[in-house]
Parts: structure tokens; sequence; C-alpha cells
């Protein structure tokens, strides 16, 4: 009798070449299992660390699921699979990891979960139902190393991996200062609650946004207006060098540098954006009043702009939620005794450009995690837009106390990893400071 092959068994092994194919793009070693005899694993990934070659002798079983239909529940965000309870409880029998891989070779589509992860779940086990996001499960070159993390108990864990030796140039998220002044002022104020002192000049509007009032003085890093003085009820404003405050060690003197430089940056750019006091961010201003859901333009890298406040339209009923505006963490930093402006882009979600709304938390977590690398590096060059141009402008004149460089570049020997290497240590850049410097562009050099 002739042997015959069944489309099921074609598309099987189809299956088992994806998986082949994506572990070989990882760098990683794909080990076959014994073809006909199935007992719930198909074959075994050998991790392989990219950066050395060393092959640690740690494998994953792999069970294969391919097709040629749409999966069970299927949208375009994902999908589950429901294997059968003497399969589940193999795989949680072993003594490795064991990856469900599902695929789709007729639209090249491949998803993967680790079963022991899954199976941490009591209730997702109870149901005996795999959801796999499409989005986030991608086995491909983006899940190597996430491969070096999994456990077949909760004792079980394999050391990370060191980075490819590719060379690399980082962008980093830092401005330097650029002093325009060597001139620190103050004055003293009468006793009182910030409030209350500030108060009168609210209301003659003649405050100065830029200046800040610590230990019962008034500080500015420029000459603080007659005017704003009087208000407050002021002593005669007092002169003095600002480099020992730049070099001090004291954290109090770094410190008042931090605010000075924060407040004259948002007093620099009040017209286009504000600070939010609950959530300590820069975010972008609405133009127009809340009722009339505008968004706002900023105008950069050629037109039309970025939207940087968006109207939310409402999922469940005709018009809006409330805005989504650009926003930034700006954190004034001394790295081995230079000063910087850092800066951290983010999401503001409010009723009414200010009011921070209902749905704000899970609204930025949703957007965080489907952003990507480019995305977070364009927000990241608009931001730069805004401080330093405005900024480089004004100090040619003599505007400014201090302009703001363009954002540091550094080399690095490894390359940067985007789904796992979000951060690298300042000494491996040749910063002094401890604290970690975030990453958010990296250009491949040749070699």
């Amino acid at each position: 009798m002739a042997q015959k092959a069944t489309d099921q068994t074609l598309t099987g092994e189809r299956g088992i070449a994806m998986i082949a194919d994506a572990v070989g793009r990882m760098k990683h070693i794909w080990h076959p299992g014994a073809g006909a005899i199935d007992f719930g694993i198909d074959g075994q990934i050998e991790l392989r660390d990219p950066g050395s070659g060393v092959v640690q002798n740690v494998r994953i079983g792999v069970q294969s699921r391919a097709t040629t239909s749409r999966w069970p529940a299927e949208s375009d965000d994902g999908f589950h699979y429901t294997p059968s309870q003497s399969h589940i409880d193999y795989w949680l029998s072993s003594n490795q990891p064991v990856l469900l891989v599902c695929s789709r070779p007729e639209t090249g589509e491949i998803y993967w979960r680790s079963i022991q992860e899954w199976a941490r779940d009591p209730a997702l086990r109870a149901k005996r139902r795999v959801t796999f996001v499409k989005a986030r499960d991608r086995f491909d070159e983006h899940a190597r190393d996430a491969l070096f993390d999994l456990r077949a108990s909760a004792e079980d864990r394999v050391e990370p991996p060191t980075p490819a030796w590719t060379p690399e140039t980082v962008l980093l998220n830092l401005m330097p200062v650029i002093w325009g002044t060597e001139t620190l002022h103050s004055a003293t104020v009468p006793d009182g609650d910030p409030g209350s002192i500030l108060a009168p000049a609210h209301e003659r509007r003649v405050h100065d946004f830029s200046a800040v009032l610590r230990d019962g003085l008034v500080w500015s890093l420029s000459p603080i207006r007659p005017e704003f003085l009087e208000a407050i009820g002021a002593s005669e404003p007092k002169s003095g060098p600002l480099a020992p405050w730049l070099a001090s060690a004291q954290a109090q003197d770094q410190n008042l540098i931090r605010d000075l430089t924060r407040r004259r940056l948002l007093s620099a750019h009040h017209r286009r954006i504000a600070w939010h006091r609950e959530k300590h961010l820069a975010y972008f201003r609405l133009t127009a009043p809340p009722e009339e859901w505008k968004a706002v333009i900023y105008p950069w890298a050629g037109p039309p702009g970025r939207t940087v406040v968006s109207p939310q339209e409402a999922k469940t009923r005709e018009g809006h939620t409330g805005y989504r505006h650009d926003a930034a963490s700006i954190v004034v930093r001394r790295l081995d005794r230079r000063w910087y402006v850092q800066v951290r882009p983010t999401y503001l979600f409010t009723w009414d450009g200010v009011q921070i709304s209902g749905h704000s938390d899970s609204a930025l977590a949703t957007i965080k995690r489907i952003e990507t690398h480019p995305a977070v590096s364009q927000a990241l060059r608009m931001w730069a837009h805004l401080l330093v141009e405005r900024l480089t402008l004004e100090s040619t004149t003599g505007g400014e106390p201090f302009s703001l460089g363009p954002l540091l570049s550094a080399s690095s020997p490894r390359s940067i990893i985007d789904s796992s290497w979000r951060k690298v240590s300042p000494g491996e850049l040749g910063f002094a400071d401890p604290a970690e410097l975030t990453l958010f562009d990296t250009h491949a050099l040749a070699a």
C-alpha cells in the first residue's frame, strides 16, 4: 500500500520549520524531536549566550501546534488555545520550561507562551485556556532574551544573557546645561508660608514664576524684578557668584539649582506647557476652552507637526471623555560635576486640561505597553526641540541665564536590545554618578 502524508501532517511539519527558523534567527540552537513519536514535546531549544557565543547546556521544551484555520476566539488582538488535561500534566511534570507555540504557516504567524508562567494563575489553569496576545507573544528575535528568564519551577532561573558585541552609538535623554550667567540673586522675604507671601504678587500680576522661595529668601538666576520684590515685601536684592552652588556637595545647594533650572525652563515655555503638581510632570496646555474639544499641534519636524493634545472620543456613547496630553518628567541632574536636564517622555490624561481623568492609570499603562522604541524616540526629540530651540534663541540676546545643548550621544561597545536593555550604567559611558541613564534610541555602527 502506498504511503500517504495528510494535509495535517504537512501543516505540522511547516509549523516545526517555522520554529526552527525563528530559533535560528535568535542565535539559539534548535534540536528537533523524534518525529512520529509525540508525547507532548516536538523539540528543544538550547540557549546560547549572544554576547559570548557560549552554549549553556540549558534546554527548553517546545510543543508545536500549527493550523490552517482560525484559532478559537481569534480577533486582531489575540486568541486562545485549550490543551488537554493530560498534555498540561505532562508539560508541568517536566524539569525544564515548556513553550506552547501556535503557528499558521499560510500567513507566517507564530506565537508563544510559557506553560509554567501561564500555570501560575490557578483560575486560568482550571479553565485549561491559554490566551495569546498577538502584539506581545510573537515568536521572533524579540523573544530571544526572554527565554533566559523562563523557569520550570519557582526556584529555577538561568542567568540573563550578555549583550552581543556589536558597537553602537546611543542617544541619551540628557541635554547639557550651558550656563550664561555667573551670578545668583536673592532677597530676604517676610516670615510666613509661601502661599501668603506670594499672594500679593499674584493679585498684582507681577509674580516671577522662575523664582524659588527657600530658607527665608527668594532666589533667582536672573536679576529679580523690583515690582515683584515690592509686592512680596522683600528686602533689597543681593547678588553673589553662582559657581559655589554649582560645585557644592551639599544636597540643599544642589536642590536649589535643580529647582531654579526647572522653574526657568517652565517659565520660558509657559504659553505651551504647564506643570502638574500632583503628577510632577510638564505637559502641553489646551489652547481653547475644554468644551470645544480642539486638538493642539506642535509644529516641528515639518508639517503637519505633532498632535500634543488629543481629545479622546468616548467608546460607549457620542462625544468625548477627556484629553490625552504629551507630557514629560523634567529632572535636573549633576553627573560628573556637570549639570544636565533629563527628559522622560510620557502622557497625561485629563478631563478638562487640569483634572486627572479616572481612567488615567489604565490608559497610560495601555499606551506604554504598545508604544515602540521609535515612538518614544520621536517624543524625546520633540521635547528637545521645544526646550533647546527656544532657550538657544533667547540666550543669544541675553534673555536667559542658561541654554541647553542638544541631546547627548555616547558610544557603547555592546549592542542595546530594545526589548531588554532599557538602561545602562553611567560608568560604562564615562559618568561618575551611579544613577542610571535611560536610553531612548540606538543607531548601529559599522564594526
